[in-house]
């Protein structure tokens, strides 16, 4: 009975936290996602599944999240297994590199992104003495969603290099030894072990990918303002233009919580099907 006294009297700070900072809010936004003129209406909703403009942001937003969760799981993979093999002081440089852009806001890297690669950027300018390219034409992708998906890569691939690399120090080893021993292909290492083996990393870190692309907003707003219809910049319009709408936007918020939950819970019974 002490036991489990003692384990509440640990566990109340951090139940405490849930409830102020998690659940508390998450019931707030649903509540008035539901309210409408004072009563219970599920108007807010049923105007988001209607409505043209936000079911082509809510598409827009789920292929954005998966094309960066698949290029920043490809990419950071390979690159995560040279920051793990390097030694001493390089280590130390590489994840340090790897930490720098996860220490700045969206907003400052979707600027960045424009000083880089905008219509007067300075890689811009330099493609455009060097190869005659036309400037305004070379950089008008970067205010699309294939911008995005390019400015999205510069904050993703390193938390899947930082995931990855701690998998790769914490993996057995010796199983891939036993393989080659008994004259495994590589390709059967590959497919039958390694990536069995890092599987749970893996997916750990493409859902991260995934759900901080479905939130990010200031690097989406920095590029394109409200030019690209993705969910969190719609929910924005609603809480800071002239046409606010508190309910419609909690009603969106809820909406962008459940469906990147529900898509991370398909891709996890996916993973953990091909595992079986």
């Amino acid at each position: 009975m002490e036991r489990r006294s003692t384990a509440f009297l640990f566990l109340m700070p951090l139940i405490l936290l849930l409830g102020v900072f998690l659940i508390y809010p998450l019931v707030l936004v649903f509540g008035e996602s539901v309210t409408v003129d004072g009563g219970f209406s599920l108007a807010n909703y049923l105007l988001i599944f209607t409505k043209k403009l936000y079911r082509e942001s809510l598409g827009t937003s789920l292929m954005l999240s998966l094309s960066t969760a698949v290029l920043g799981t490809v990419i950071g993979l390979p690159l995560s297994y040279v920051v793990y093999k390097s030694k001493g002081r390089l280590h130390r440089f590489l994840m340090a590199l790897t930490a720098v852009p996860l220490t700045f806001s969206g907003l400052v890297i979707g600027f960045m992104f424009i000083i880089l690669l905008g219509t007067s950027g300075f890689i811009t300018m330099i493609f455009s003495r060097l190869f005659g390219i036309n400037a305004l034409e070379f950089s008008a992708f970067l205010f699309t969603w294939r911008g995005l998906v390019v400015a999205y890569l510069y904050f993703l691939i390193p938390r899947m290099i930082l995931t990855m690399t701690a998998a790769w120090s914490n993996a057995n080893w010796s199983l891939i030894e036993a393989a080659v021993n008994l004259g495994a292909s590589r390709a059967t290492i590959l497919f039958k072990v390694l990536l069995p083996m890092l599987g749970p990393a893996i997916f750990a870190g493409s859902s991260l990918l995934f759900a901080v692309s479905m939130g990010a907003f200031g690097t989406a707003f920095a590029l394109t303002g409200t030019g690209v219809k993705i969910l969190p910049l719609v929910i924005y319009t609603h809480v800071s233009e002239v046409s606010v709408d508190i309910g419609r936007a909690d009603a969106i918020a809820v909406v962008l919580a459940v469906v990147t939950t529900l898509v991370i819970m398909l891709y996890e019974r996916f993973f953990a099907a091909k595992e079986r």
